[in-house]
């Protein structure tokens, strides 16, 4: 396998994963928040689980797609040796979805329960300082992530430098 396909096997299973995230925000709890007349927490519900499953979509069938914007062509046509910086970008990338698949779903779900519990309040004033500071640092873990994501080679690079010096 290429570098590609391995994080094109990576996205495929980064999509089924927001296919499953998208399930109760598009069965459950709309279902649940219609029965206590909050029809416009349920719509906010249903857009969550659409955006959802839409990337989950995007994701399956453009694999390949997403895989080559986030991981430079390789040279080699022998598949089982690679340069350092190859795998390292790879694996980068790959943790970068993982985390994302890790960090975004807790932020949107807890989003989405504070604006339950906020009403006709603010969003911002019903964290209050200790919601506010886990708002943080989720964001700065999706931060990290898409740097991961978007900075793979560039990152690999970097920490391979090391190794590729010394081979020379």
């Amino acid at each position: 396998m290429t570098p590609q396909q391995f994080v094109g096997l990576a996205i495929r299973m980064f999509s089924i994963t927001m296919a499953l995230f998208s399930i109760p925000y598009l069965s459950g709890m709309p279902n649940a928040l219609w029965s206590h007349g909050m029809d416009d927490k349920a719509s906010a519900s249903l857009v969550i689980g659409t955006i959802y499953l839409s990337v989950a979509v995007l994701s399956w069938f453009f694999p390949m797609v997403i895989s080559h914007k986030l991981v430079p062509k390789t040279t080699f046509e022998n598949r089982l040796n690679t340069r350092p910086d190859e795998v390292a970008t790879v694996g980068i990338a790959m943790l970068g979805l993982w985390k994302v698949v890790d960090a975004a779903p807790d932020l949107v779900s807890y989003l989405f329960q504070t604006s339950l519990k906020a009403g006709s309040a603010s969003i911002l004033d019903t964290l209050g300082a200790e919601g506010k500071a886990d708002v943080s640092f989720i964001l700065i873990e999706l931060i990290i992530a898409l740097a991961f994501l978007f900075r793979a080679h560039s990152i690999a690079k970097f920490i391979t430098k090391p190794f590729t010096n010394h081979a020379a």
